[in-house]
Order: C-alpha cells, then structure tokens, then sequence
C-alpha cells in the first residue's frame, strides 16, 4: 500500500479545526533514573548517565503489617540502611531483593510501574509536535496512536544525534525561527531515505511546516507554543521542558483510578519526598483530574482518565515508610532491568527473575504492571510482544 493511502485510511484530512469492589488501600511511590528535565542533556544524548527513569506505586492496605515484615526481611538478610537503594542491594544481597519481591506478591500487593526510556521520550515529543501537530489533525483514535508509533520509532533508531540534540536547543530557545528552523533540519535528516516510513514523515513534516506558517499568522510569536511541548515551571523559576515524572505520575494515578473504578475518596498517594519537584506533581495530578475525557474518540484500555473521585497526594521520606522503601526496591528493578537490556548487558540473571516474578503478578485489564514507553522492538525483546 502506497504511503500516501496509509495516511489517508488513518486520517481522511488534515484542517484546523471498582469493577469488582476493592478495601480502601494507600499507593506508596518511588522514583528511579534522575526525574529531571531531560531537555538539558548534553550532545552525547547521555542523559547525566540516567538514560532510563521508572516510577513505580505499590498499593497496600496495612503499613504496619508491611513494616514488620519488611523488617523480618532486613533482619534475616542483615540489611541496615535506613533507605533500600537497590544498586548495593543487588550486589551485596540480591536473595533480599528477590524475597522483597515474593513479600509483594505474597500479599497481593497491586503494583504500578512506568518505564520511561528518555530517548524515546524525545522522539515522541518530536513526532507530537513537528510530524503529527495535534492542531490540525483528525481526533486521536488507535490509527493515529499506532502511525504515532511507527514514527517515534524510526525516529528513536534513525535519527542522528545532532538532530536530536537540535529538537533540544529547539526547546531551550522556544521562539517561531528555532521552531521553524527545526522543521527544515527533521525533514532534511530523513529525506535522503527511500524507506516509506521516512518518507512518510518527510511528507508530513512539510505539512506541518505549512500549517506552522498558518500558525504564525493567526498567533503571531507565540505560535511555537503549539508545537513544542509546553514547559513546567519550577520552584526557582526556571523553565522545565520534558519532565519523565509529569507523564509517569499522571498515567499511574489513572491506572489507580482504573483499578479502584474510580473509588479514590479516601485514598492517599504518597510519594518519595521531593524537594524540587513537588509542586510540578501537584500540578499534574490536578491536571489529570480535570482532563475533560467526555467528548474523546479515543481513549487508553489499560488507565482511566474520567477521575470522579480524587485522592490526596502528600510526600514522605523513604525511612519514615515501609511501602516507599518496597516502592524503592521495585522501582530500581524496573529501571535497571530495562537499561540492562538496552546495553545488552549479559549479567542480568538476578534482574530477570524479579521481573519474572512481578509480571506474572500482572493484569493489564485492572492496570497492573509494568508499562514501558520504549520503542516497539524493546517491548518485543522485554515481553515477546509481537509486530503491530
């Protein structure tokens, strides 16, 4: 088929234009893989060496039973840190990591993890804003979503550093000519590529550019601020272009909601305390619970955003919390276990049979497990999912 009616079956034309009742628990959440702004990474793309971020909520209905067993646990492995870091931990006592993770299973404990893989994140930002601006095309249904797909995942493959890193400088500069400018650089990094999905974007990045132009016309040098992604603003100030926590926070609470069916009256989230990033995951809870989801086409299988219930959200420090220090050791495992495989590392057996255990703790259908925002042949690799 002909890239062009590939486009037009998924987008005719581009204008303007508690299932089953569940007790009352808390979800404990843990971060891991640096939160922070991953538009200041460097040239190298390396991400200040934290390529991958995982956050991670564990639901648990008593916090004093957790802890005692928790603590039963440190004492027969002999483990004294206040806090679980997991990289000393799978080192010195990997057998402690592995019975953590049979004390979760054990007690049923849903679990809520969200894989983020920084580069890919880029290429979906790229793919958002300059090859599928959602200003000007059809509704979001599960064609765009799996064409969307297709060219982050090119991208995340094929486009080269440089262009990356121009996307990066592009959103530090925030302005119509960086924005313009890096429309020409995207389309010129794939033209040369006789592959459809190449040409495909090329196409639609041109399309894009016209509709940029439009753009400019009707909002004048604020335009860009419809294909950029907008930017959080921090506790000094600063502008905060891609925070991998913002997303991960706002698809686990709606994945909690999933679980719950919506009963959240009553329940507390309560995450790792953050001294910087606080506000800003304040700021995208309320946002997820004032998404307006009535008039959507498309809406996510495995997470509900329709939020008629909220939660309260407060910040504990790991020592002070039994299920944040579970947290802190499933979530260390999600990331590593993803970043192992991405280096292709061969020492992963420990990572491997923990994984192994929290995914046969899974069920998609209530939003339990682990759900990775990665390029479609690492979750080939990771689950032996097949092609689109």
């Amino acid at each position: 088929m002909a890239w062009a009616e590939v486009i037009k079956q998924v987008a005719p034309a581009r204008g303007l234009g508690l299932g089953n009742e569940r007790h009352a628990m808390n979800f404990y959440m843990d971060e891991s893989g640096n939160t922070g702004d991953i538009a200041r990474t460097g040239e190298k793309l390396d991400f200040g060496g934290q390529p991958v971020f995982s956050l991670v909520a564990i639901g648990v209905q008593d916090e004093q039973d957790l802890d005692k067993e928790l603590g039963d646990l440190r004492k027969k492995h002999k483990v004294l840190a206040t806090e679980l870091k997991l990289t000393e931990q799978l080192k010195k006592k990997p057998n402690f990591v592995l019975e953590a993770v049979d004390l979760l299973v054990a007690n049923d404990f849903p679990y809520f993890a969200e894989v983020v893989d920084k580069r890919y994140q880029l290429a979906v930002s790229i793919t958002n804003g300059f090859i599928w601006p959602p200003y000007f095309n059809t509704e979001e249904s599960e064609g765009t979503v799996w064409l969307k797909n297709i060219f982050a995942d090119y991208l995340y493959y094929k486009l080269p550093d440089a262009a990356f890193y121009e996307f990066v400088l592009c959103m530090r500069q925030s302005s119509n000519e960086w924005t313009a400018r890096y429309f020409d650089i995207l389309k010129a990094s794939v033209i040369n590529d006789p592959h459809e999905v190449a040409q495909g974007i090329a196409e639609q990045t041109e399309e894009s550019k016209d509709d940029f132009r439009l753009m400019v016309e009707r909002e004048g040098a604020e335009a860009w601020r419809r294909f950029l992604p907008l930017p959080d603003i921090s506790k000094r100030g600063k502008e905060i272009w891609v925070l991998p926590n913002f997303s991960s926070f706002t698809n686990i609470y709606a994945r909690i909601n999933l679980y719950l069916s919506g009963n959240l009256a009553g329940t507390k989230l309560l995450h790792d305390e953050q001294a910087h990033f606080d506000e800003i995951i304040a700021a995208a809870k309320s946002l997820a619970e004032n998404a307006d989801m009535s008039s959507a086409s498309f809406k996510p299988r495995f997470s509900d955003y329709n939020f008629e219930q909220v939660a309260d959200l407060c910040f504990k420090t790991s020592p002070e919390s039994a299920g944040i220090q579970l947290a802190d050791v499933v979530v260390g495992l999600c990331m590593r276990w993803y970043q192992a495989h991405m280096r292709q590392e061969t020492d992963t057996q420990v990572l491997d049979r923990a994984i192994d255990k929290l995914l046969r703790h899974s069920d998609r259908d209530q939003g339990v497990g682990i759900n990775v925002v990665g390029p479609h042949q690492m979750a080939q690799q990771l689950f032996g999912v097949r092609g689109y």
